[in-house]
């Protein structure tokens, strides 16, 4: 396998690992969507309440952000990459 195969491999596995965490942290938020109506959003408001929304919908956007960034930019895994156009 050359190093362009073995890239595009390591990068096609890093977006279909994406896309299942992103699946599977959607899932959790759907699931979990009706108690937090009950529990927080109709209850009266505090700091606490500010806080959960806060970490919970930031903590969402960081780990959307980080599987979709890695899936749009490959860093490999050596610290260099050479180019060579000689045959």
């Amino acid at each position: 396998m050359s190093e362009l195969e073995a890239s595009l491999y390591a990068l096609y596995w890093n977006n279909s690992i994406s896309v299942a965490v992103i699946t599977m942290i959607s899932y959790e938020y759907i699931l979990q969507l009706e108690k937090e109506v009950k529990f927080v959003w109709e209850r009266q408001w505090s700091v606490m309440t500010y806080l959960y929304l806060a970490v919970r919908y930031f903590g969402i956007l960081v780990v959307m952000f980080s599987a979709t960034w890695g899936g749009l930019v490959y860093i490999p895994e050596a610290p260099y990459v050479r180019i060579s156009f000689d045959s």
